[in-house]
């Protein structure tokens, strides 16, 4: 989930026949294609399955055979993230760690199935890992990646040589006031991830969230207290692209099933599942249907309508690396 900043979580999708219009042609994925060099059509490949589908998802292994496979890389920076799988076990006692649901935000599910089947066990091109992820959650893969658009340009983390991530480029939400809790945050980070973000900023300043899809790591003790003042997201979604497609879309599938309550007094409009663009809106504002939720809305509707992806230029789009970017 995600916060940002005075913004709070994260998740998603409804399926209206508006909805499956705007973000797929059709769930093709019983007959994946030959391997390309091409770029995915401009219609996709898997369509957003209705509420109630979660009984029903295939697994990710079997998606792994669905998938229709193509060299096509618009974002070479990302291949080691994209060949990387997270320790499963680290992964699964990362979650259990941080029941969701004990306090009544969040469905009891959230715990007892939603967390326990993201895990990241999946290598591939940056556009597969859309296709695995959205395979294995039933939704739009079109729309997994016009959210990407919006939260990096599809960068799962660009670095400089010097080390340091590059904000809104695989890393931002950079914390703002240093605390006692921000400072026992940001050591977490270094402690779980090898790298030091204090020293590229100060003491108690350290981005918030990770990954291509923008994902909060960041637990404010106000929101409940987890240990690390984490979320259990951290450094899975950093280092694997896989990971944090996977994450982001089990938050989406959740958030369609209506396994959210807490978004039931945020917003100006109750929180209802299946509402598949108010659970876009909330992943960035935290809220419900808010003015800032619907201007993310917008966002990521115009480059899902632009299928900016598949623009000429998208290959050459480059982060401002200093002096250069790494992997």
């Amino acid at each position: 989930m995600r916060r940002r900043g005075r913004n709070a979580i994260a998740v998603l999708f409804v399926v209206t026949a508006l909805a499956c219009s705007m973000v797929g042609t059709g769930d093709r994925s019983g007959q994946p294609a030959t391997s390309t060099s091409q770029p995915p059509p401009a219609g996709g490949y898997f369509r957003t399955r209705a509420e109630g589908a979660w009984r029903r998802l295939p697994s990710g292994a079997t998606c792994e055979g669905l998938i229709h496979r193509s060299s096509w890389e618009p974002r070479p920076l990302n291949a080691a993230a994209n060949g990387r799988m997270p320790d499963p076990i680290a992964v699964r006692e990362a979650f259990a760690a941080r029941p969701r649901s004990e306090t009544g935000g969040f469905a009891s599910r959230w715990d007892s199935w939603l967390l326990r089947r993201v895990d990241g066990a999946f290598t591939g091109t940056t556009d597969e890992i859309f296709q695995w992820a959205a395979c294995k959650w039933g939704l739009a893969d079109n729309l997994l990646r016009a959210i990407a658009v919006r939260e990096s340009t599809w960068y799962q983390g660009a670095t400089s040589t010097s080390g340091a991530c590059v904000p809104n480029w695989g890393c931002g939400d950079l914390v703002t006031e240093p605390t006692r809790a921000t400072r026992r945050y940001c050591r977490g980070l270094t402690a779980l991830g090898g790298y030091d973000y204090e020293a590229d900023h100060a003491a108690g300043i350290c981005p918030k969230t990770f990954s291509i899809m923008g994902i909060m790591s960041w637990q404010d003790p106000g929101w409940g207290r987890f240990p690390g003042n984490q979320n259990g997201t951290f450094p899975f979604n950093r280092d694997s692209t896989a990971f944090a497609v996977d994450y982001l879309a089990a938050s989406l599938r959740g958030c369609l099933e209506g396994w959210e309550p807490w978004l039931g007094n945020t917003g100006t409009r109750p929180y209802r599942r299946g509402d598949v663009w108010g659970c876009v809106g909330s992943w960035f504002a935290g809220a419900w249907r808010t003015p800032t939720a619907m201007g993310y809305i917008a966002r990521v509707r115009r480059a899902l309508d632009r299928r900016t992806w598949l623009d000429a230029s998208f290959a050459e789009t480059m982060p401002p690396c200093d002096p250069a970017c790494d992997v």
